[in-house]
């Protein structure tokens, strides 16, 4: 389960330990990471193992729930389990999850669960967005940006400070030097070949003596540039 939310519950009540185990067994999407009878158990599970949820008494001897909370960096979401309502408020301005009462019904339980559900699925998308590099790039022609896809990039040839990027559908002409273009491709994708060209590794068709194809067109391999293009394309 890529998507399980790990969760791990803090209580020093056995029966409430318990029931919250019972509950996180109901729902698929959860896994139970670990159940600890006090803060400083709980802070060892979490130096070890990733965390999504923490379902969390507020009192407990040495170090209460809400102490716990203020030690934590990164947090993960926490759910505060506790039979005093009149923390709710300290709850809130630790910015907790949600607040439960005991006796827990089981679905006030799963209403907090799908709260945290949803922020869970907001941070992933926003890390792996993060994480993803862009597709595209753009590229000023004329008086106006283009957006141009790195899949759709043949290759790319240079003139002074103009260059041209071929495409199956299209030439753009850029107001820009080759170098700097080359800087800002993904080296996985791209390789200059010759002081006036950079091409798209994936479209080549042939290589042949000091040449490479792509589709119809012949595109020189400078001799300053040969040794890394092969040493490139043996590894591919």
């Amino acid at each position: 389960m890529n998507d399980a939310i790990c969760c791990l519950i803090v209580d020093d009540e056995h029966l409430a330990r318990s029931l919250l185990a019972a509950y996180v067994a109901k729902l698929p999407q959860l896994k139970l990471v670990d159940s600890c009878e006090n803060a400083m158990q709980a802070l060892a599970v979490l130096q070890t193992q990733p965390v999504d949820v923490l379902l969390l008494d507020i009192q407990m001897p040495d170090l209460s729930g809400l102490e716990l909370v203020q030690v934590l960096n990164p947090r993960p979401l926490v759910i505060l389990t506790t039979a005093y309502a009149e923390y709710a408020l300290k709850g809130f301005e630790l910015e907790v999850m949600d607040y439960l009462l005991k006796p827990i019904a089981f679905e006030r339980f799963v209403q907090a669960i799908n709260k945290a559900a949803a922020q869970l699925k907001l941070r992933r998308e926003a890390a792996a967005t993060v994480a993803s590099p862009a597709d595209y790039f753009y590229a000023k022609v004329d008086y106006k940006w283009v957006k141009v896809r790195y899949e759709d990039v043949l290759y790319i040839e240079g003139l002074k400070e103009y260059v041209s990027i071929f495409t199956p559908q299209r030439r753009l002409v850029v107001y820009q030097a080759l170098k700097k273009l080359e800087h800002s491709l993904p080296p996985g994708k791209f390789i200059r070949v010759h002081k006036s060209y950079i091409v798209a590794l994936d479209k080549i068709t042939a290589v042949y003596g000091n040449t490479i194809e792509i589709g119809q067109k012949e595109i020189p391999i400078g001799k300053s540039y040969k040794a890394n293009f092969f040493k490139k394309i043996e590894t591919l």
